[in-house]
């Protein structure tokens, strides 16, 4: 794994259906939806972690009953807990989306101060493999 210096730029995308605003150092910053676009490392890993997390949260909120959300005992509320503090397959596959490249997951992933893995690693990585199959295939069509 090549480490990235301190201003090298990182191509961030946005793969949700809305613009993405996040502040790093009190100044916002926008994705706008489907956008790829370069930052400097330390932006660009805040930023994905951000929208990383909006994207799992937001997947999980579609299951989510009022009756869920009225009663404090209720799984749903420790998953969405989960998710924001730990590293787990449905946030490495947001990263994943957002990145583009494994690498630059794991440089996320170890520089922000995620609780242990849990979930199934084997779900990230069917879903990367999968990625680059469909990056291939589309590859070899356009040549």
């Amino acid at each position: 794994m090549a480490e990235l210096k301190e201003y090298d730029s990182v191509v961030i995308n946005n793969p949700i259906s809305e613009d993405f605003t996040q502040k790093f150092n009190g100044e916002p910053y926008t994705i706008k939806a489907g956008e790829s676009k370069g930052f400097a490392k330390f932006v660009a890993f805040h930023l994905a972690k951000h929208l990383s997390t909006l994207i799992v949260e937001s997947e999980d909120a579609k299951d989510i009953t009022k009756k869920d959300l009225g009663d404090p005992r209720a799984a749903v509320h420790s998953k969405i807990s989960q998710l924001q503090v730990h590293d787990t397959h449905e946030r490495r596959i947001a990263l994943y989306k957002i990145l583009g490249d494994e690498d630059l997951v794991i440089q996320v992933i170890s520089a922000y101060p995620f609780k242990g893995f849990i979930g199934e690693m084997e779900e990230y990585k069917k879903f990367v493999e999968q990625s680059k199959k469909s990056s291939n295939q589309a590859g070899e069509k356009s040549a």
